[in-house]
């Protein structure tokens, strides 16, 4: 790792990984990682930034979510409760009557 240390870990969407990449100083050579990681983000992330945050901060609104969980669904954009399982894990606090309320925040952000 080309960083000297780790300040802070926090979950993010992909969305936003490409605005604070996008946005850096680009009088600053970007390192090898910083362009893989730009590049993975443009590819995959499904939502623009604002979309992507209001979506986020509206799920952390949702009882039991958290903010590893927000980005997962910010980042896959689950349709159906099927897959929105599947990111949740069993020690999740998210209960299963809370699925509805997330496809809806989904739903609503979503929309082209």
């Amino acid at each position: 790792m080309i960083g000297k240390e780790i300040l802070e870990r926090k979950a993010v969407s992909l969305a936003h990984v490409k605005h604070f990449l996008e946005s850096r100083d680009t009088a600053k050579v970007a390192t090898f990682e910083q362009t893989q990681s730009l590049d993975y983000a443009q590819k995959l992330s499904k939502l623009a930034y604002g979309k992507a945050e209001g979506m986020f901060n509206n799920l952390l609104n949702i009882d039991g979510m958290d903010e590893e969980l927000a980005s997962k669904v910010v980042d896959i954009l689950p349709e159906d409760e099927e897959t929105l399982k599947l990111l949740v894990q069993k020690n999740s606090k998210v209960s299963e009557s809370s699925f509805s309320a997330i496809l809806d925040v989904v739903k609503a952000h979503s929309k082209h």
